[in-house]
Formats: structure tokens, C-alpha cells, sequence
């Protein structure tokens, strides 16, 4: 008697937690952000002083005002090159998030970091991780940076320096 006793209080159970189950799946609401894919992307960016940015990348998706390219390489009217493995652009603020093997490459500047951000507005650059600039024979390794391209100017931390003659 006790068997069959704990086996309908058993199945009693069973069939109210489905029963709530059930009843939390209907009130549940699921939010979808909207996503787009695109290959082999170019898009112009242009900043307060009239600067113009060329952004093109291998593979872009797309999450509402975020834009993440893959495989970027960004181009300035002044003749700066930026390459990274990817870029997160915030298009409220112009301003976007490079990250992977960043590479700043311009007439006689080259600046290799993995992770910076870069303000389309100001043109600038900046990390705060460790970075290596070389600037005709002179090599610089530190640790953050700031690089304003119009009119160039570099600001690196925690400096070492190596300088050829």
C-alpha cells in the first residue's frame, strides 16, 4: 500500500512541475537582435576636420548600431594605414575598436600593438597595451600610447628605446 502511495505522490509531482513548467515557456519572452552578414566590405568614414577614412574588411555582421568587420585594413586621405584582425565600429560615436595585431603604418612611422581604439573625429589613436614604434632607425617599446595623425604627433608610456646611428 505504501509503494502505490509513493508512486501517485510521485507521479502527482511529476505532472504539477510540468504543469509550471509549461505555464514559465508561455510567459517567457525571447529578445532577437537583429544580425546581418556582408563580404568583402568598404565603407568611408569621415571625421570633424573633413579627414576621410577608408574602412574595408574580409567579412562584416552587423548587431543593431554595432558594426564588427573581420580582416580590416583602414586607409586615411593622409596617407595612414591601419591593419587588424578585427575592428568593432560604434557608429553613435564614431569612434571604433581595433583588436589583433593592430599595425599603424604611415610615411616614416610604424606602430604594432594588439588592442586600440581610434576616434574618426579627432583622428587618434590609443591603447593601453604594450605597444613598438619605429620611427625611421629608431625603435620605441613601451606600454600605452596615444597617436594623433593630423598633425602627427606620438605619446608612448613607460619608454625604452633603442636608437642606431
Amino acid at each position: 500500500m505504501r509503494f502505490l502511495l509513493l508512486h501517485l505522490a510521485f507521479i502527482l509531482l511529476s505532472m504539477g512541475s510540468l504543469a509550471y513548467i509549461e505555464k514559465l515557456s508561455r510567459e517567457a519572452k525571447v529578445f532577437v537582435r537583429e544580425k546581418s552578414i556582408a563580404r568583402d566590405i568598404s565603407i568611408k568614414v569621415f571625421g570633424e576636420g573633413g579627414e576621410e577614412w577608408k574602412v574595408e574588411g574580409r567579412e562584416l555582421v552587423s548587431f543593431g548600431r554595432e558594426i564588427h568587420l573581420l580582416g580590416v585594413f583602414l586607409r586615411s586621405a593622409s596617407g595612414y594605414v591601419v591593419k587588424a584582425d578585427s575592428i568593432t565600429l560604434f557608429r553613435d560615436r564614431n569612434k571604433g575598436e581595433l583588436k589583433g595585431d593592430v599595425e599603424i603604418r604611415g610615411e616614416a612611422l610604424f606602430v604594432k600593438t594588439e588592442r586600440a581604439m581610434i576616434d574618426f573625429n579627432r583622428n587618434l589613436l590609443w591603447g593601453d597595451g604594450k605597444v613598438m614604434v619605429w620611427r625611421e632607425s629608431n625603435f620605441i617599446e613601451g606600454k600605452g600610447f596615444k597617436a594623433y595623425l593630423k598633425p602627427l604627433k606620438v605619446i608612448i608610456g613607460d619608454v625604452k628605446t633603442k636608437h642606431e646611428v
